[in-house]
């Protein structure tokens, strides 16, 4: 099967394998494979291996023009170690590469390159994929589903074949919106689809295109069953339905509010905050403040807030905000990713943090400020936000990014801090809270992150999701991930407003 996009010529092709061998086991007891699909398992105790393969009546129509081939596969569960999985010719067993996999999400893709002169043989042959190092369980791979397949290419496996013209100027931009504007973005429920869902609400609002909008809502409509009842797995693949998991759970109420703003999922959010909520106010997860909830309590508080004309939830979000300032930014400048009970604090100066804390912080004001809501501590939150964002722009690199810990270049770039840090700038100067060299600087920012979207518009060169640890943080590993995609998304949006 082949999934074909077209701009006044041929430019990508997604040509979708099938299984040709595999086992599809089910999940493990108490884990579930996102939206009732199958996937197919490869190592384990029986060091299963499984064959893809292309039907012979495809129409690949740009293997005469390919001059990159990208091999692509998707998790299909959630992963708390590190893997490799090698692929080899099925028939001449031609070792062809081999993917590297550290705690990998549900619904990432992960990819090696493979060489053009390659191809004939490949899709004549077949590839198998066999676990070569690490994995104590099997690695799941989604399998296709026939009904997702055109609205999902890149969540099935593939091969990604890139043509002459793929990198006519603008191109990489405008596959990044279509992919968006697709099934292909889907995260997890949480705070990853949150940042897809707010990278579509605010490219519809910037473009006036409703196809955003519809993206969105066709996200949400996956999560829920046919009773509007929530219907997802948690950050570990188990099944968290008819509730919230978490306080990074509520990010996509933001989006939800705006959209449907009278759902009934919405109340779940409303319930776990009341239920996480500390004597002072704050809400957090369980002996633990971070600064995501900025971004994933704070914001969304402050949208429905807005939506139901509700004061005493605005002084919640509010509340938030403050509490954050008070434990999590230091007086000499410093950010934390978490603070503890202990007193003690981890993630000093990620990149994520600054994002997530700038775009919580703008984010709730601007919602504040559409809802005429003035309370006392909207103005420390703008102070607040101008200082962190100053602070911000004091580590940007002369090529316009920011490190994995941002006053520590030798760790590297990471794609994703780099894009919600700009985004956040962006919007600040657009309220009117930042000086317009703020938005030029994300202006630099988005030049350099175009350089690490893929050809179909996936941005790489992504940290990956901190489960990991501080160390897999330093360690220079990097991965290509929807939910920065969504990050770049509001990047592009904010700047075109």
């Amino acid at each position: 099967m082949r999934h074909q996009m077209e701009a006044e010529g041929l430019e990508l092709q997604y040509a979708i394998a099938k299984f040709n061998s595999a086992r599809y086991d089910p999940p493990p007891v108490g884990k579930r494979f996102p939206f009732g699909w199958k996937a197919a398992a490869v190592g384990g105790e029986s060091n299963m291996t499984a064959r893809l393969g292309w039907p012979d009546d495809a129409d690949l129509a740009c293997v005469g023009e390919a001059v990159q081939v990208r091999l692509r596969i998707t998790a299909a569960l959630d992963v708390r170690e590190e893997l490799q999985l090698e692929a080899v010719a099925a028939e001449s067993r031609r070792r062809l590469g081999v993917f590297d996999i550290r705690y990998a999400s549900p619904l990432q893709p992960f990819e090696i390159e493979l060489s053009p002169a390659h191809l004939e043989a490949i899709l004549g042959e077949g590839l198998e994929l066999q676990l070569v190092s690490g994995g104590n369980e099997p690695f799941r791979i989604l399998a296709p589903d026939p009904a997702f397949i055109e609205r999902a290419p890149l969540l099935f496996p593939h091969l990604l074949l890139v043509g002459r013209d793929a990198d006519r100027p603008g191109s990489r931009v405008r596959h990044m919106l279509r992919s968006l504007a697709s099934l292909s973005s889907l995260q997890p429920f949480g705070w990853l689809e949150g940042c897809v869902l707010d990278g579509l609400t605010d490219l519809g609002r910037a473009l006036a295109d409703r196809k955003f909008e519809d993206a969105a809502r066709e996200h949400l409509g996956l999560f829920c069953d046919a009773n509007h009842v929530l219907t997802y797995e948690d950050p570990r693949s188990e099944p968290a339905d008819g509730r919230v998991y978490g306080i990074e759970g509520t990010l996509p109420f933001a989006a939800w509010a705006r959209l449907q703003p009278d759902h009934p999922a919405l109340e779940r959010a409303i319930d776990l905050w009341r239920s996480r909520t500390r004597e002072d106010g704050a809400v957090c997860g369980s002996g633990m403040l971070s600064a995501e909830g900025s971004y994933t309590v704070a914001y969304p508080m402050a949208v429905l807030a807005r939506v139901r004309g509700d004061a005493e939830l605005a002084e919640k979000a509010v509340r938030q905000l403050e509490v954050r300032r008070e434990q999590l930014s230091l007086p000499g400048g410093e950010l934390h990713l978490r603070s503890y009970a202990d007193g003690s604090r981890t993630f000093r100066h990620w990149a994520r943090a600054h994002a997530w804390y700038l775009l919580g912080l703008i984010r709730t004001l601007n919602e504040l400020r559409a809802a005429g809501y003035s309370g006392s501590g909207v103005s420390r939150c703008a102070d607040e936000f101008v200082r962190a964002a100053n602070v911000a722009l004091g580590f940007q690199a002369n090529d316009g990014l920011w490190s994995v810990f941002v006053d520590e270049p030798s760790t590297g770039t990471d794609a994703s801090g780099s894009a919600g840090i700009a985004a956040a700038l962006a919007l600040g100067a657009n309220a009117g809270l930042l000086p317009a060299s703020s938005r030029t600087a994300a202006g630099h920012a988005w030049q350099a992150l175009l350089s690490h979207l893929t050809p179909d518009g996936i941005l790489a060169h992504v940290a990956q999701s901190n489960k990991g640890g501080e160390a897999l943080q330093r360690s220079g590993y990097r991965v290509m991930f929807q939910m920065a995609s969504g990050l770049l998304g509001q990047l592009y949006a904010a700047l075109r407003q």
